[in-house]
């Protein structure tokens, strides 16, 4: 029956109550959905007791499996996993978000911590043997639709007071912006505009900034950068991604990013790509950073049409020359004085050389952004992130496996709640493990 000895719940049950645990926000919240959806009186304790045993296991079937990757050799990750198709175009991207734990963080003083989370997605991108967008798209041209797109994505350029910026209310397409409420549904507002405003030529200019998303997996972890490549690699080499036609690696421009991406995936021909938003960002506060507004514009809308056309060595020299106009930033100056929002963007570009050749990217069918990656972690962060909650290291990392298990277009969980069932037989099975002789009993 698969029924364990010290859990009177059966597997079936054992699954759904799981999944409440992580579906919704909090373990008091899946004991009243128990009590109306599966007319079973259970306490939240119940509930996050058997969330976190169940998450314990899947964690520790995801060790094993990483365990299992790195004895693989060389050839071996070439080739990918024997009883899997490997698709035609990939992606992965990585990112991080924040939890609070009952431990205090020594190196910020508080109880946040930063957890890592991943995706591996296959794509429908198609590669050709021209830039199928050479023009930059019309709403990255707009002023004001690029100042709440940058809002969206972070605070650099937001805060910059010189640009004057006024929150957008709607495009000259028509589209509301106001309508988005994540980074996933302002991309979709902002893709459509592009796509409904007037082309400049007789090609389209409203390319979406990525391929349209076959399958999604999600990888998280509240562990160390170590041990989130080890298990990046292992899921994006299960899906059969290593063997794609084509892949790519995209992410902002965070170190721990890259060298993650250096120490698993150049082997295998993941083409490195800096998420174009973020760029698009750093370009708009160093343009609109101590210029009145009529200035600003023209020297965005340059800036960024370079960026699109892979000539970002032209911005940095402009931006270069404005460094030494404006001079460098003190210690003592805030991050959103023109002098470090110019510096910061200046080092930013010239860090991220190698990985801009958007026109390549295009031609080849890649994504541009991690925009996928911005949505999934605030799905994520609904159920780990809260000013309330506070998690112990072993009880988070089971949650936020599972959680990131429900997201999986794979269905991992399924699967392994299947084989738990078939490896479970109560009393005997227990007995076998603990001595293997007990057979001959």
């Amino acid at each position: 029956m698969g029924v364990d000895v010290d859990e009177p719940l059966s597997p079936s049950l054992l699954e759904k109550v799981s999944y409440l645990g992580v579906l919704l926000k909090s373990f008091p919240q899946g004991s009243l959905a128990s009590d109306k959806l599966l007319e079973f009186v259970l306490g939240s304790k119940r509930i996050e007791r058997v969330t976190e045993r169940i998450g314990r296991e899947r964690v520790a079937q995801r060790e094993a499996e990483v365990l299992a990757h790195q004895k693989r050799t060389l050839m071996e990750k070439i080739a990918g996993p024997k009883d899997v198709t490997p698709p035609s175009c990939g992606a992965v991207m990585c990112d991080g978000g924040r939890h609070q734990r009952v431990e205090r963080n020594e190196d910020s003083k508080t109880h946040w911590y930063e957890y890592k989370a991943d995706l591996c997605l296959t794509v429908a991108g198609q590669a050709g043997n021209q830039d199928p967008c050479p023009e930059v798209p019309e709403f990255l041209l707009n002023q004001e639709q690029v100042a709440t797109l940058t809002r969206e994505i972070g605070q650099t350029a937001a805060a910059v007071p010189e640009a004057g910026m006024a929150n957008a209310t709607a495009d000259p397409a028509g589209v509301s912006l106001s309508a988005a409420t994540d980074a996933q549904g302002l991309e979709a507002l902002l893709t459509t505009a592009a796509q409904t405003a007037p082309p400049a030529t007789s090609r389209a200019r409203g390319l979406p900034l990525s391929p349209h998303v076959l399958q999604r997996d999600v990888v998280a972890t509240l562990g160390n950068s170590r041990e989130f490549g080890r298990m990046l690699a292992t899921r994006a080499w299960s899906l059969g991604l290593f063997p794609a036609t084509r892949k790519a690696f995209v992410a902002d421009g965070l170190n721990g990013n890259w060298s993650l991406f250096e120490q698993h995936f150049p082997p295998f021909g993941f083409v490195p790509i800096l998420d174009l938003i973020h760029a698009v960002t750093y370009v708009y506060a160093a343009a609109t950073a101590g210029r009145p507004l009529r200035e600003s514009g023209p020297i965005y809308r340059r800036w960024i049409t370079w960026v699109w056309s892979g000539e970002v060595s032209q911005v940095i020299a402009e931006l270069a020359a404005r460094q030494a106009e404006l001079g460098l930033p003190t210690e003592a100056e805030s991050d959103t004085s023109p002098r470090r929002i110019v510096c910061d963007a200046l080092t930013y570009l010239q860090n991220q050389q190698s990985r801009r050749n958007y026109p390549e990217y295009r031609r080849r069918g890649l994504p541009l952004t991690s925009s996928h990656m911005e949505s999934t972690i605030k799905e994520l962060n609904q159920r780990l992130k809260g000013s309330e909650k506070f998690w112990s290291q072993p009880g988070g990392e089971a949650v936020v496996q599972l959680k990131a298990d429900t997201l999986c277009d794979s269905n991992p969980l399924s699967h392994f709640s299947a084989d738990r069932q078939q490896t479970r037989t109560g009393f005997y099975s227990n007995v076998r493990r603990r001595n293997p002789l007990a057979h001959a009993v």
